[in-house]
């Protein structure tokens, strides 16, 4: 779309949603439009922001970049807009509206995807909509105690407007993500946040993480991908139980430095085996077993690791 006329076409979409006098248009046009603002609520200047939109159905037609006018209005006519208009869009298909941040300064680059399913009533106004948070920094590091790798997810905000929360997703192939948990965010804030995540099941292998940053009306962005490796052990090690004395149960982590099979068996101060807690192969890593002493009596318990040519015992107290 030439400049001029996109200029027209905005003014026109503005005039409307000004309240200010416009006959409706012909059935060759069939507006969508309203207002974007950034994460802060502060209006962009007269091409700050580049839109373009598709039909749901045809990703691949894509409608010519525009930009937005000063103060965030914008308007796109989805009959009228080549190629949009050759898919033959009709009432009741699902646009996908695309806003770019292409000015110098701390939004460029960001994104915010509107899904909208239109109707037959032209212009069609989709009130203000803000830009997705603006995530000034986000981290992934190794958070390391003696009973596990920890990957440590840090990241702030410089402004939030209806800022739902973060689900924090991993993936083993940067490719297909699953969800992990959940962070609540500060709904609209001017103000610097501070967020974190400890993901307590990392095995050994290399991670990717990213963050899907949800609005309160159920639009989304992604973070970029922060990769990280989680290193195996530098030797073998069994690690005192925790609570110790216990009742009836008790954690027992251990150390294995390479693949191999793990045995890891409790007995009494006579030498009788009363458990088995573990008895196959295992990968490298630092892993956390439970042990639950409630048929058995109050007293010293032994517990000892065979691990390839390393083993080791120690002693854990019951007490009912």
């Amino acid at each position: 779309m030439k400049t001029k006329h996109m200029m027209i076409l905005l003014g026109l979409m503005l005039m409307a949603l000004s309240g200010a006098s416009w006959s409706q248009p012909s059935l060759q046009y069939h507006y969508v439009g309203g207002k974007i603002l950034n994460p802060d609520d502060s209006a962009p200047a007269a091409g700050d922001i580049q839109i373009y939109l598709y039909l749901s159905r045809a990703p691949h037609i894509i409608s010519n970049t525009q930009f937005c006018a000063t103060g965030g209005g914008w308007a796109i006519d989805v009959q009228g807009t080549a190629p949009i208009s050759e898919a033959n869009w009709v009432p009741g298909d699902t646009v996908v509206i695309v806003f770019e941040v292409v000015a110098e300064g701390p939004f460029q680059g960001h994104q915010r995807i509107i899904r909208h399913v239109t109707v037959e009533d032209s212009p069609e106004n989709l009130g203000n909509i803000a830009l997705p948070v603006e995530l000034t920094a986000f981290t992934a590091t190794i958070k390391s105690t003696s009973l596990a790798d920890q990957v440590l997810l840090e990241w702030r905000t410089v402004g939030e407007t209806n800022n739902l929360g973060f689900e924090v997703q991993r993936s083993l192939d940067k490719k297909n993500f699953a969800r992990l948990g959940f962070i609540a965010g500060a709904g609209s804030t001017n103000i610097a946040q501070g967020y974190s995540y400890v993901d307590e099941t990392a095995a050994v292998g290399t991670w990717f993480y990213r963050l899907k940053q949800i609005d309160r009306d159920g639009s989304f962005t992604f973070s970029e991908v922060k990769g990280i490796e989680v290193m195996p052990p530098q030797k073998y090690e069994l690690t005192q139980n925790f609570p110790n004395p216990f009742n009836p149960r008790t954690e027992i982590a251990f150390h294995v430095r390479q693949e191999g099979v793990v045995e890891l068996k409790v007995f009494d101060l006579l030498g009788r085996e009363v458990r088995t807690l573990v008895n196959e192969r295992m990968r490298a890593g630092i892993h956390r077993v439970t042990f639950d002493g409630r048929d058995l009596p109050s007293g010293m318990y032994l517990y000892t690791i065979k691990a390839g040519n390393f083993h080791a015992v120690k002693k854990m107290l019951l007490v009912k």
